[in-house]
């Protein structure tokens, strides 16, 4: 056998892992066990987690008083079960010792497909692959000169360097699907509990403008009226800061001139563009306020006509207008989040979901105009050992 320890275990950890191994080994064949523990052969570009161990025992059993017996035949004939026994006994056996040393982290001795797991397996590489690998990484730290153009990249270390990129493409997507869900969630529950807090308001002003119709009616009207000429305002000022914005936003200078100096036509361009978004931002703002305060009069004369004509153009901030606002990284994270949902999903659920991401997108963008999207969360380097993974053209062996 030949064995990847988890690299999170020290020496002793180690030491007692492979003990454990060793005995089981014993009890299960009776046999004599040899084991060696080998360090990283860092020199020769090795990854300096990649403590293994070398596994030898007898082809025939032992008895107590050192005498041979008949040939072990399990790996013989039951082969594929024997060593599918070993690597899940080693998975388990692993899983353990991290536990003991205080780590969450496990490993999984099957295949991503047996673990229902949507990534992609990686091509087994073995020895001849990897000497070529640290061969052409040791040409590459050579002048270009001096470089030997024969000494390539291996073409099945390309194809894994690719598969574990749209890995953790998915994994990042994953992750990120993950964050806005719970904050879908968490938003939801917010908001039920301001409709029933503004439900609890409107019954409460109800009362106290039955009790004071007429004197309520002309103050709400001369009120509402007020309200109204300034949302109008708010929201003429809003379309021009837009279009200013987007006009200067087409015509950015160059940051440096000649490509060496500092180009202060620039930095006045970015100084001016700042100062309109954070005018936009609390012109936008204000107009919010103003819905606000005229929904919490529907009973007012001119309310039931400015609360309607509010809820449509409110709804009029739907995402293709915020979109066209966003920046360059939140338009990339959204086209990544809408792919990847139309991946997962189709009809009535992927329409909902996509407007549950839209919504979120609005809401974020409403608050802060420069929002940043949620980071993934780091994943777990990968062992090379037989547990860690898969690999296609061997199935009892992995990554």
């Amino acid at each position: 056998f030949e064995i990847a320890f988890p690299h999170e275990l020290n020496q002793q950890q180690r030491q007692s892992m492979l003990n454990e191994l060793c005995q089981d080994i014993v009890k299960r064949h009776g046999v004599v066990v040899d084991a060696a523990i080998h360090a990283p052969h860092t020199k020769s570009g090795s990854d300096e987690r990649n403590y293994h161990a070398h596994i030898m025992f007898t082809t025939r059993s032992i008895d107590e008083h050192g005498n041979l017996g008949k040939k072990t035949r399990e790996f013989n004939d039951n082969g594929k079960q024997e060593v599918e026994f070993w690597r899940e006994n080693f998975a388990d056996l692993a899983n353990k010792h991290l536990a003991r040393a205080g780590y969450l982290s496990e490993v999984d001795h099957r295949s991503f497909a047996d673990q229902g797991i949507d990534l992609e397996a990686t091509w087994h590489e073995g020895v001849a692959v990897t000497a070529m690998k640290r061969r052409y990484e040791r040409e590459q730290l050579k002048p270009v000169e001096e470089r030997n153009p024969k000494i390539i990249m291996p073409t099945i270390a390309l194809e894994n360097d690719a598969i574990r990129a749209r890995n953790a493409e998915k994994l990042e997507y994953e992750q990120i699907i993950k964050g806005l869900d719970q904050e879908i969630i968490a938003t939801n529950s917010v908001i039920a509990d301001l409709k029933r807090s503004q439900l609890n308001e409107i019954n409460q002003d109800h009362t106290e403008l039955h009790k004071n119709q007429e004197n309520g009616l002309k103050r709400n009207s001369a009120q509402s009226t007020s309200i109204q000429n300034t949302y109008q305002e708010a929201k003429d000022r809003l379309t021009l800061l837009n279009q200013q914005i987007e006009q200067l936003e087409n015509n950015e200078p160059p940051a440096k001139k000649f490509g060496l100096f500092a180009n202060k036509d620039h930095e006045n361009w970015k100084e001016t563009l700042k100062n309109l978004k954070d005018d936009r931002e609390k012109t936008q703002n204000q107009v919010d306020q103003l819905i606000i305060q005229q929904m919490k009069n529907p009973e007012n004369h001119l309310s039931k006509g400015f609360s309607q004509k509010t809820k449509e153009e409110s709804k009029k901030l739907d995402f293709e207008n915020v979109y066209r606002q966003l920046n360059q990284e939140q338009k990339q994270a959204y086209n990544a989040l809408k792919s990847a949902l139309l991946e997962r999903f189709n009809g009535s659920q992927l329409e909902l979901k996509l407007k549950q991401v839209q919504d979120k997108f609005i809401e974020k963008y409403q608050e802060n105009p420069n929002f940043e999207m949620p980071k993934p969360e780091p994943q777990r380097p990968q062992q090379q050992d037989f547990v860690r993974g898969a690999i296609k053209d061997d199935p009892q062996k992995g990554r």
